[in-house]
């Protein structure tokens, strides 16, 4: 009895405070991904690519894909901890048949087959659109609340047309956050998460709109060994999968001359990659301990969940206020880009880590779960207690957080600002290395 009490205590609330966390790790990726890129002089001197649709990749390569795919998922039983296997029947196959050839890839690399995939280009903050036809963001996505693309100019690019590898890899650095995750799980609904064999969704909130995503953008690693004895769904997250799926990919793509998709799906890669340097992304909980976890949840079995509920809410609060301060730091970044901080911080050539299998695993990961408690006791320090402080309030599309970087000046001063900036910094660096050393190890083999 008193080990189903614990058990309960850890599942209940590690799943209860999982599941309403905002589940983005980094807003606007390209913002982050465009200072690592562009001071690769390897990628910049490069030629031109011409523009591909994925439909006309796939014809051209379903042969060579059926076969490559087969030889990946033999490849990821072996070497992927915790991998949920392909289900017999969403194999990719050569079948010549054209009109399915999309859904049919889609559905074997088991994302959302409704995601769209549009030929585009994602603008940064300082670039004009150049006459170029604008896309509303609602054509790019799948999600209905578009709101978090609204700042952001998205204009069309054609079959044929040549464009720079540095902005295919920007632009696709974003992708993955506009539905490929949603919905792949048997309890989300959709006749595509009946089939994919990933389960019932493990944490976060099936109900939400983009909560479905959560498994494949965090990954608990680095838990104690009672958290996932008591915890196992834990250990059911997939951004490694991701991330060894699309680096292969890129790989096919280069040898077969298909460049524009091997840009395409290295860009998609270092997303999931870069998601892992964000510390809500690899601690579920971070600045608490698996003791506290169990004795707030056994005050919750005993009727008092109160203790339970607060540390649900300030956990998302938090979430939101590191997620929301990033984004307007960066966008701010690009006012003064040549000097700004943050940007010299990503373009920095900092040591790499060479890329091994379990690269997402032993190094990224584990460097932001190190330092997962020196951020939440920042926020804590730094940030207003109404946003990080106080449980009543939900910070998530608060007014508060609209105007966040005056809130912290009002509170903190400009110590404040220094000192989340520079914590801001480390952890950028963490993520312009792991961009950098998957890039090493896709091109080195291109």
């Amino acid at each position: 009895m008193k080990k189903l009490i614990i058990f309960l205590g850890i599942a209940l609330t590690i799943g209860v405070i999982l599941a309403p966390l905002k589940l983005i790790a980094w807003s606007e990726h390209p913002l982050l991904a465009y200072p690592v890129l562009s001071s690769i002089p390897d990628l910049t001197k490069r030629n031109p690519v011409e523009v591909q649709s994925l439909k006309a990749f796939l014809i051209k390569e379903e042969k060579g894909l059926a076969e490559f795919l087969m030889r990946y998922e033999e490849w990821a039983k072996t070497n992927l901890p915790n991998y949920a296997p392909l289900p017999q029947g969403l194999e990719f196959k050569h079948t010549g048949n054209q009109s399915d050839i999309v859904y049919r890839f889609l559905t074997a690399l088991r994302l959302n087959p409704n995601i769209k995939l549009r030929l585009y280009l994602h603008l940064l903050p300082n670039q004009d659109i150049n006459g170029k036809t604008v896309i509303p963001p609602s054509e790019l996505t799948t999600l209905t609340d578009v709101s978090s693309l609204s700042h952001t100019n998205y204009v069309v690019i054609n079959e044929g047309e040549l464009v720079a590898p540095l902005q295919v890899l920007c632009t696709a650095n974003d992708e993955p956050d506009y539905g490929f995750d949603l919905g792949l799980f048997e309890d989300n609904g959709t006749s595509h998460g009946k089939t994919y064999g990933f389960g019932v969704q493990p944490f976060g909130d099936p109900k939400l709109e983009y909560g479905s995503q959560a498994p494949f953008h965090m990954g608990f690693y680095h838990e104690a060994k009672l958290v996932y004895a008591f915890g196992p769904f834990l250990r059911k997250t997939y951004p490694e999968y991701r991330i060894s799926l699309f680096k292969a990919l890129a790989e096919y793509a280069f040898a077969t001359g298909n460049d524009y998709w091997g840009w395409r799906f290295m860009g998609w890669g270092m997303h999931y990659l870069g998601d892992l340097s964000m510390p809500y992304h690899t601690a579920p909980l971070p600045g608490m301990s698996a003791a506290r976890m169990i004795w707030i949840n056994l005050k919750a079995i005993i009727g008092f969940p109160k203790s339970k509920n607060d540390a649900v809410q300030l956990v998302s609060n938090k979430h939101s206020v590191l997620e929301q301060y990033q984004w307007i730091a960066m966008r701010e970044a690009y006012s003064n880009y040549d000097t700004n901080p943050l940007i010299e911080a990503l373009r920095a050539e900092t040591p790499i880590t060479p890329y091994s299998n379990d690269f997402a695993r032993t190094v990224v990961s584990q460097i932001s779960v190190d330092r997962s408690r020196k951020v939440d006791k920042a926020l804590k320090e730094f940030c207003p207690p109404l946003l990080v402080k106080d449980p009543s309030f939900e910070a998530s599309k608060s007014k508060e957080l609209d105007n966040l970087m005056d809130q912290i000046n009002n509170y903190s001063g400009a110590n404040g600002i220094e000192q989340l900036n520079a914590l801001l910094t480390e952890m950028l660096r963490t993520y312009s290395m792991s961009l950098r050393s998957y890039y090493n190890a896709i091109v080195s083999k291109a």
